[in-house]
């Protein structure tokens, strides 16, 4: 009767599912640094839809590792998901005010150039990775969301160059991001864009102004176009664009790409259907995050 009894409660006891193990593949070997991309495989039925994520750290810092409950969450709502490593220029140094204005380019420019490169490796390896390239998504987060926003309309191409970009993304996410060149949207081919960002961020403006509000007199004074002031110019352009705005809060929207899993996936849906309504959703600071 014990033996039955111990057996039923075994039943009942809640399963532990191991998180999956990443697939890490280089794509890229620079100086004395070896560039990854970790694997996320959906664990619902595939949906055909794959994201390149690039992780935050103020381009000294910050680890794919742990980026996992993005690539989770994403998983099961039937997404492929890439979390790569790209080169931290700045490394045991700063981004702020005190580092000179030409370091700080530098160092995103760099992130661009790692971003294009593990594109370029998912495009050429599509086959093998089972991605789709019409329908790859490009993800950011804070410094992470400065890249991927610069790769796709990028100051650092010569604005005489009139090429076609490298790569067409089926849209960009970014969490809390902002442009270097607010010209960059003009005649740029249309990339529907997702945007969330926080009215009190203290780092990277919600509108026009300088990175971290540093003082024109600092070596680092780098002015910025946030996520207010992209909104108004790509709705002007008649661009898909979509908006969250996150009243009075801070730079912590840079992290709610762990969260806003269903915002995400409508986004990306429409996006591949080509059917994204532009609009802004204001979501109030007393409201539930």
């Amino acid at each position: 009767m014990k033996k039955i009894a111990y057996g039923l409660l075994l039943m009942l006891l809640p399963v532990c599912v191991k998180a999956q193990q990443a697939e890490r593949m280089v794509y890229s070997i620079k100086d004395a640094d070896t560039l990854w991309i970790d694997h996320y495989k959906p664990t619902a039925s595939a949906n055909g839809m794959s994201v390149l994520f690039v992780h935050g750290g103020a381009f000294t810092g910050g680890d794919p590792s742990n980026q996992t409950p993005l690539a989770e969450g994403l998983n099961k709502l039937g997404y492929r998901v890439f979390v790569m490593k790209y080169r931290l220029y700045l490394k045991g140094k700063s981004f702020g005010c005190e580092t000179a204005t030409p370091e700080k380019l530098k160092a995103i420019r760099i992130a661009i150039e790692d971003a294009e490169n593990a594109t370029a490796y998912l495009a050429t390896h599509f086959k093998d990775l089972d991605v789709d390239t019409t329908k790859l998504f490009l993800t950011g987060s804070s410094a992470g969301a400065e890249t991927v926003l610069n790769l796709v309309w990028n100051p650092f191409k010569p604005k005489k160059d009139t090429s076609s970009p490298k790569f067409k993304y089926a849209g960009v996410l970014s969490f809390s991001g902002a442009l270097l060149d607010l010209t960059r949207l003009k005649n740029a081919p249309v990339t529907p864009l997702l945007m969330m960002h926080g009215t009190n961020d203290q780092l990277v403006p919600f509108g026009t102004d300088a990175h971290r509000f540093c003082n024109a007199s600092d070596n680092g004074w780098l002015m910025m176009f946030g996520s207010s002031t992209i909104y108004q110019e790509m709705r002007k352009k008649q661009l898909p664009v979509i908006l969250y705005t996150y009243e009075g809060l801070g730079h912590e929207v840079s992290n709610f790409m762990f969260r806003r899993f269903a915002e995400m996936d409508t986004f990306m849906k429409a996006a591949v259907n080509r059917n994204v309504e532009s609009k802004s959703i204001v979501i109030a600071k007393q409201a539930k995050d």
